[in-house]
Formats: C-alpha cells, structure tokens, sequence
C-alpha cells in the first residue's frame, strides 16, 4: 500500500519503534528519485548523492560533537599531524572521525547489494522537499553553531 504522506507511512510502519530509521530511509529514498527526475539521464547521481548525504551527516555529527564539547558532556581531540595545524590534517580528521562513520554506514544500508531499490519500493517520495530541507537544515546548523560557538567560547 503507497500512502501519500509520509508521516502516515512511518506511523504504519511502527513509528514508536523505528522512527529515525524511517527519516533515514525517506530521506534516501527522496533523494534518489529527485535527482534521478531532475537528471534523467545522469550516470553518477550514486556518487553524488553518496558524497552530499555523508558531508552532511559528517557535518551533523561536527555539530553534535561541537556542542557536547562546549557543554563539557564529552570532550574529544583531533590530532593527525600531517603537517602541523594545516588546513589538510583538519580536513583528514574530520573525514576519518565524522566521515568515516557514515560512509560505512551510508553504503551498508543503502548502496550495499542495491538495498537502495527495495527501499524505493517500499517508501514514496516528497518532490525532494524532504531531503532539500535536510541538506539546507545540515548547512545552516553547521554555520551557525560555528559562528555561535565561536562567539561565546
């Protein structure tokens, strides 16, 4: 049965149970057929979804990480020093320790044996308002913790 909004799918799903899993899953699933819409004839869109939703989920999980650590729930380090406090050692600590994580975790649930068609059965779609608002949500959460945190701290 396809229902037309995708709350009601996830509450007939078992929206106590599996709530994030389901957002996970409708975000991909959105994704996918908008660019797949939008361009029809693209050959990479896998790639360049993959890469926009884990930059995203790295940049979530920063943020995440960012105000545990301004809060002194947790406390963590960051240090490959490839060439001391350059800009590449930053940018390889991120990609291993918020990257990384959904990289594993992206291709795992979604591109692994093309789990990806399943969920495009299973799942309908919002015109790409669902994964647009997330990926806009991901930007400016990102940007303005920074700047937040970067005032007060």
């Amino acid at each position: 049965m396809v229902l037309a909004n995708g709350m009601a799918q996830m509450i007939e799903n078992g929206l106590n149970k599996n709530v994030m899993i389901n957002y996970y899953y409708l975000y991909w699933v959105d994704a996918i057929i908008s660019i797949k819409t939008k361009n029809p004839n693209r050959k990479d869109w896998k790639y360049t979804l993959f890469i926009y939703t884990t930059l995203c989920n790295a940049l979530n999980g920063w943020v995440l990480m960012l105000w545990l650590k301004f809060f002194d729930i947790y406390t963590f380090r960051i240090e490959i020093n490839i060439l001391s406090g350059s800009i590449l050692s930053n940018a390889i600590g991120f990609i291993i320790y918020f990257a990384l994580p959904f990289i594993i975790l992206n291709y795992s649930l979604i591109f692994y044996k093309d789990r990806y068609k399943k969920l495009l059965d299973r799942y309908t779609h919002r015109n790409g308002k669902f994964a647009m608002g997330y990926i806009l949500y991901s930007v400016l959460l990102g940007f303005i913790s920074a700047v937040i945190y970067g005032v007060i701290s």
